[in-house]
């Protein structure tokens, strides 16, 4: 299943639902369906799921969605602990699960080896949790998120964005820009143990 096509399915149930967008390719997919003030673009990975409880808690009239993914949940799991604890009833938490950090090199996070977000979701106490692969599956899941009393927790597992999403092009300087940060910390330690050894010579001499 491809994130985007999911998306474009369901993005009219969201009408004026207010959205918090996790940092990555998500977020210009959605931008790209529905730039609307409602939809809140995160800055930091793995704030999501607190960001979207703390919204839930202070407009519980309304539904809240969080557009997440599977390495910015892992990165905050006292978020999904905590909605196990308050269960808001008008949270939508929305977690797309493509198996790497898509926007920092395609290194692959805890999903990709033996970590189940279901059982994690289920374990803290979210009792709504869902795992879809196909979008017929995923629409169904948010519509009777709307439909009932939450907190709903969705694993939707997608494919990586390929070179026709509409993230495409702006993924690719982002890569970039990560091969280039890597370039430098590796050129940083190699200065640094070059250094040690001057240090190490200059003593022995």
């Amino acid at each position: 299943m491809k994130r985007f096509d999911a998306l474009k399915k369901v993005v009219h149930l969201f009408n004026e639902t207010p959205c918090c967008v996790t940092v990555g390719a998500v977020w210009v997919e959605w931008d790209t369906l529905r730039p609307a003030d409602q939809s809140f673009h995160l800055k930091t990975l793995g704030s999501g799921s607190s960001v979207g409880l703390g919204m839930a808690m202070a407009i519980p009239n309304r539904k809240v969605g969080i557009l997440d993914g599977d390495g910015a949940v892992t990165m905050n799991i006292n978020g999904l602990v905590t909605t196990g604890r308050v269960r808001p009833k008008n949270l939508i938490h929305m977690v797309f699960d493509n198996k790497i950090y898509e926007s920092s090199g395609s290194i692959p996070t805890a999903t990709a080896y033996n970590v189940d977000l279901i059982k994690v979701a289920l374990g803290v106490g979210i009792k709504s949790a869902r795992r879809v692969n196909t979008i017929e599956s995923f629409v169904d899941a948010v519509e009777n998120a709307f439909k009932t009393d939450g907190p709903h927790f969705i694993l939707a597992e997608v494919e990586p964005v390929g070179a026709g999403a509409p993230a495409a092009a702006l993924m690719a300087p982002t890569q970039s820009a990560s091969t280039t940060s890597r370039a430098s910390i590796a050129s940083c330690a190699t200065w640094r143990r070059s250094k040690a050894a001057r240090s190490m010579k200059t003593r022995s001499t």
